[in-house]
């Protein structure tokens, strides 16, 4: 997996590509907790090149998605698959994230 963050104004852009997985997800958490720590908002997560998240990697997100809630920040979820799209829904995520379709939607 690799991540690259890039910064517009207060918001803290993700791009992640590959696998989000009980392997991977501890590099995404550690480097969503620098912006968190930071109080970045919105933080933006580009899923785009991500084929495969699994429970771990829902976790890091919705640990996230608490974080930017108690200081007042928004996490926001672009670019999903139609298979982590479906991981969403079955999961009943959907209604919890702000899901937008592209980066520049999310930095909106």
């Amino acid at each position: 997996m690799k991540i690259n963050r890039t910064s517009q104004g207060t918001a803290a852009i993700f791009t992640v590509e590959g696998q989000v997985d009980m392997h991977t997800s501890p590099d995404l958490r550690t480097q969503l907790r620098a912006a968190l720590q930071e109080k970045a908002t919105p933080v933006v997560v580009d899923l785009t090149a991500v084929a495969f998240i699994d429970s771990s990697g829902l976790a890091t997100l919705i640990e996230a998605l608490q974080a930017t809630n108690k200081y007042g920040g928004r996490l926001r979820l672009c670019g999903l698959s139609t298979s982590v799209q479906n991981l969403f829904r079955l999961s009943n995520l959907t209604s919890i994230f702000d899901i937008r379709a592209t980066s520049a939607d999310a930095l909106k």
